[in-house]
C-alpha cells in the first residue's frame, strides 16, 4: 500500500469515524439532552431519527453526485455541511433547533458516506479492496467506543454539547488532507442533468415512511402516502434517462440481498442501542459515563472481529461469513431477552460480546455484496445504497421498536419496553439469517 492509498484510507476511515461518533455521542447523553431541551420519548427518538432520516433520504442523490462530479469537491462540501450542523447541534437551546441541526448534520453525512466509500473503489482493487473495506468497517467499533466513552465523559463531567464541538477539528483535518491528496477528476460527464423528480420523491417517500412509524397522528394514512410516493419514485426511475437510482443495480441478487440484510441488521442494532442506553440509565441508574464504558464489550469485539474478516472472507466467501454473523447476532439478542433484569454482565455485558462479534463479522460481507460487480460509473450509487440500507434500516428499526413497545406496555416500565424491543430484534435477525441463506452462489466469491 503506497502513501496515497494510505491517506485515502485514512480519509475514508475518518469519515466513518465522524458518523459513528455522532450517533454514539448522542446515545450516552440521551437522558441529559431530554432534560435540557424538555423532550418526551418521541421527541428524544427524533434527535436520532432526524440525523438518520436525512442521512438515508439524501444518500441516493449523494451517491449520484459522487459519480458525476469530482469526489474531492463533494467530499469537501460534505465536510463543511457536517461541520456547520455539528456547531448548531452544540449550540441548540430547544428541541426543534436540535432536531433541525441534526437533520443538517445528516445531510453532510449523506454526502460524506458514499463519497468516502467510492474513494476506496477508485484507489483499491482485488484483495486490497477487501482489506480496505474491512479496515473501513472496523471504525464502526472504534468510533462507537470513542463516541460512547467521550459522550458519557462530557455528559457526566461537563456538557453533552462538547461532543458536537469535537467534530470541528476533525473536519478541518480532513479538509486539509482532501485538498492536498485527492485529484479533482470526474467519473461522468458533469453536464448530465440530474433526476430532480426522483430526488424529490425519494426524500419525501423516505421521510413519510419514518414519520408513519414515529410520531404521525394517523400512522396508517401516513404509511399509505409513503408507499404511494415510493411507488411513484420507482416509476420515475424506470422512465428516466439519467435516473437517480438505476434500477439495473437490483438485477443482481447478490447486491439486492446484501442491501436487505444490511437494512434489517442495522435496524435491530440501532433499536437495541437506544433501549439498552435507556435501560442502563433509568433501570440500573448508570451515569452517562458508566453507560459509555458499559458499551465497551460490544465496541471492542466489533473492532476485533472486523480485523479478521478479510481472512475469513478469503477462506469461506461472503455468504458463509454473513450466515455465521447473523446467527451470532440472533443468539446475542435472544440471550439479552432471556437475561433482562439479572444484572449488568448477564443482561448486557456478555450479550454485548456476542453482538459485537456478530456485527463486526457482518459489516464487511454486506458491503462487499452491495458493491458486487457494480459498473465503475455507478460505484458511488452502489456505495450510497449500502449506506441507505444502513441508515434507513436503523431509523425504521428504532421507530418500529419504540412504537411496538409503547403500544404493548406503554411508558410505565423501561425494562418491559426493552423486553418487547428484544422480541422484535429476534424476529428481525431470524429474517436476516434466512436472507443470508438465500444468497446465491456468487456471494461465495472470495
Amino acid at each position: 500500500m503506497h502513501l496515497k492509498q494510505r491517506i485515502v484510507l485514512t480519509i475514508a476511515m475518518l469519515s466513518y469515524l465522524l458518523t459513528a461518533m455522532s450517533n454514539c455521542l448522542v446515545i450516552t447523553g440521551l437522558t441529559k439532552i431530554a432534560a435540557d431541551l424538555s423532550l418526551n420519548q418521541v421527541g428524544l427518538s427524533w434527535v436520532q431519527n432526524a440525523y438518520g432520516l436525512a442521512f438515508g433520504s439524501f444518500l441516493l442523490l449523494s451517491g449520484r453526485l459522487s459519480d458525476a462530479f469530482s469526489r474531492r469537491s463533494i467530499l469537501n462540501i460534505a465536510l463543511v455541511i457536517f461541520l456547520v450542523g455539528s456547531l448548531l447541534s452544540g449550540m441548540a437551546t430547544s428541541g426543534p433547533v436540535m432536531i433541525g441541526a441534526r437533520f443538517l448534520q445528516g445531510i453532510g453525512s449523506a454526502l460524506l458516506a458514499p463519497t468516502s466509500m467510492a474513494l476506496l473503489i477508485d484507489y483499491f482493487d482485488g484483495p486490497a479492496l477487501v482489506k480496505a473495506i474491512a479496515w473501513y468497517s472496523s471504525v464502526a467499533g472504534l468510533g462507537s467506543s470513542i463516541g460512547l466513552i467521550l459522550g458519557g465523559l462530557f455528559a457526566s463531567l461537563w456538557s453533552w454539547r462538547l461532543g458536537f464541538y469535537l467534530n470541528v477539528p476533525v473536519c478541518l483535518v480532513m479538509l486539509l488532507l482532501s485538498w492536498q491528496t485527492l485529484k479533482a477528476t470526474t467519473a461522468l460527464e458533469a453536464h448530465q442533468r440530474f433526476d430532480l423528480l426522483g430526488t424529490i420523491t425519494s426524500v419525501l417517500g423516505c421521510g413519510m415512511l419514518v414519520f408513519a412509524l414515529n410520531g404521525a397522528k394517523q400512522p396508517l394514512l401516513t404509511l399509505g402516502v409513503a408507499i404511494l410516493i415510493m411507488a411513484v419514485f420507482v416509476i420515475i426511475e424506470h422512465h428516466s434517462q439519467h435516473p437517480l437510482l438505476p434500477l439495473s443495480i437490483f438485477h443482481n441478487w447478490v447486491r439486492t440481498d446484501g442491501y436487505l440484510c444490511r437494512l434489517i441488521l442495522n435496524g435491530a442494532v440501532l433499536g437495541y442501542w437506544f433501549f439498552v442506553s435507556e435501560y442502563l440509565q433509568q433501570v440500573m441508574h448508570y451515569s452517562p459515563l458508566q453507560v459509555g464504558f458499559a458499551y465497551l464489550p460490544l465496541s471492542v469485539t466489533l473492532f476485533l472481529a472486523a480485523m479478521v474478516v478479510p481472512r475469513l472472507v478469503n477462506a469461506w466467501g461472503n455468504k458463509i461469513v454473513l450466515i455465521i454473523a447473523s446467527i451470532t447476532m440472533l443468539v446475542g439478542f435472544a440471550l439479552t431477552l432471556t437475561m433482562i433484569g439479572r444484572g449488568y454482565w448477564l443482561s448486557v455485558g456478555i450479550p454485548m460480546f456476542i453482538l459485537g462479534l456478530g456485527q463486526g463479522l457482518a459489516l464487511a460481507p454486506t458491503t462487499n455484496m452491495g458493491i458486487y460487480h457494480v459498473p465503475a460509473q455507478e460505484s458511488g450509487t452502489a456505495s450510497g445504497l449500502v449506506n441507505v440500507a444502513h441508515q434507513i434500516g436503523g431509523v425504521l428499526g428504532l421507530a418500529l421498536m419504540v412504537n411496538v413497545a409503547s403500544a404493548l406496555v406503554g411508558a410505565i416500565s423501561i425494562q418491559r419496553q426493552f423486553s418487547v424491543a428484544m422480541v422484535v430484534a429476534v424476529v428481525m435477525m431470524t429474517l436476516t439469517v434466512l436472507l443470508a441463506l438465500l444468497a446465491g452462489r456468487e456471494a461465495q466469491e472470495k
